[in-house]
């Protein structure tokens, strides 16, 4: 019906939303995005999570010295030593594929005592080895000897059961122990001077001495030993236990110790 006020029956016309519309569409890009960076973030956590239920145990490796500090020199120098030693093993622990691999400092790279302990007590592992040579002037000495966290300490005996493992598989690798069983303390004492000299007991001594033991080893939870695994100035030694293929063979047998320590069974063998 039009007449005079035909437009009262008119719908009337729709108001422009233009405006309206960017709006609601930067809302969306911005809630977009949003779901985007918690869904990455949410993935990230689960992953970890993944990774940890799948692999359990944290394994930290430290190689001793690097960068500008090579340790000992000897036939071969204590880092190369070191370095080609935990490389071995790191591959190991891999190809296993149960454990999670902790490096205190990359191949090449230096870090201090303190960096590298530091990271350790961050990060919490379930088992830590520190892999070191020995060395002496005469050239004689040889052997395997290894210093577990000292008694007294939370892990000590942990710390010192995985020594005596560590001991048994380089023994049966070949290798000659040092001292009454390959295990032994290793504590820094104070001087008058100021300085700290280190001072070495065998692991039928029991005592709980006050005085601080290796940097790397102090302030952890979980078995910790540090290794000397050879002689870097013994030529017999570093045919064994410092060549590559020695390097290796010691990689297999704290790998050995490693599973036993973890009460796993090896999956990975020495070809």
């Amino acid at each position: 019906m039009k007449g005079k006020n035909w437009r009262e029956y008119e719908p009337a016309p729709r108001p422009k939303r233009r405006r309206r519309r960017r709006k609601k569409s930067g809302l969306r890009l911005i809630f977009a995005f949003a779901l985007l960076f918690l869904l990455g973030a949410v993935g990230y956590q689960g992953y970890q999570l993944y990774e940890r239920i799948q692999k359990p145990y944290l394994i930290a490796l430290d190689a001793g010295h690097g960068g500008s500090d090579s340790g000992a020199l000897g036939i071969v120098d204590e880092v190369v030593l070191t370095e080609n030693t935990t490389a071995f093993l790191h591959d190991i622990l891999e190809e296993d594929g149960r454990f999670r691999i902790l490096l205190t400092r990359k191949t090449g790279e230096g870090a201090t005592i303190a960096e590298r302990n530091a990271l350790l007590v961050k990060k919490e592992p379930d088992l830590m080895l520190s892999i070191h040579g020995n060395a002496d002037e005469t050239g004689e000495g040889y052997g395997f000897e290894c210093y577990p966290s000292p008694p007294g300490r939370e892990n000590y005996g942990e710390s010192y059961a995985f020594a005596l493992l560590l001991a048994e598989e380089m023994e049966l690798a070949g290798s000659r122990l040092r001292g009454e069983d390959g295990v032994r303390y290793g504590y820094y004492v104070p001087q008058a001077d100021g300085s700290e000299q280190k001072w070495l007991t065998e692991s039928s001594d029991l005592t709980v001495y006050t005085y601080g033991t290796f940097g790397v080893l102090e302030n952890l939870h979980c078995p910790a030993v540090l290794v000397e695994q050879c002689f870097v100035t013994n030529q017999n030694d570093v045919d064994a236990f410092g060549t590559e293929a020695g390097c290796k063979q010691a990689a297999f047998a704290y790998y050995r110790a490693i599973c036993r320590q973890l009460l796993l069974e090896p999956l990975v063998e020495n070809t």
